[in-house]
């Protein structure tokens, strides 16, 4: 478990909370509870994220355009799924699932994945 107060992180040496970090389901509160125990879980931690928002608590990131994320993650060589890549992955799923009867047949590895995305894009 990470440790926290109502959902914001702490630091165990300094009981003060860890400015834009926050836990939910079982990392917070340990292995208990169902699935329908994450949902008033989530809230509690969102609701703590809205108020640190509100009071102007939140660190500021120092280039927040949408596309400086994705320009980190290159230079620090990560391959990452965007939404445009959601989208064509799901195309791909589906007509996976066509050819059996089925609504989709889904990826169950991140290599094959990455490979179906980086072959689609071959095509375009």
């Amino acid at each position: 478990m990470i440790p926290n107060q109502h959902g914001r992180v702490v630091d165990p040496t300094n009981p003060q909370s860890v400015i834009g970090e926050y836990a939910v389901g079982w990392i917070k509160r340990g292995p208990t509870g169902i699935i329908g125990t994450n949902k008033p879980d989530a809230q509690e931690s969102v609701d703590q994220l809205l108020a640190d928002l509100a009071a102007d608590a939140l660190l500021a990131p120092t280039n927040p355009a949408p596309e400086s994320i994705n320009a980190l993650l290159s230079g620090r060589g990560v391959r990452y799924v965007t939404f445009a890549d959601w989208l064509k992955l799901d195309q791909i799923e589906q007509s996976r699932g066509a050819a059996l009867g089925r609504p989709r047949v889904k990826f169950s590895r991140i290599e094959d994945m990455l490979e179906a995305l980086h072959k689609n894009a071959a095509a375009d």
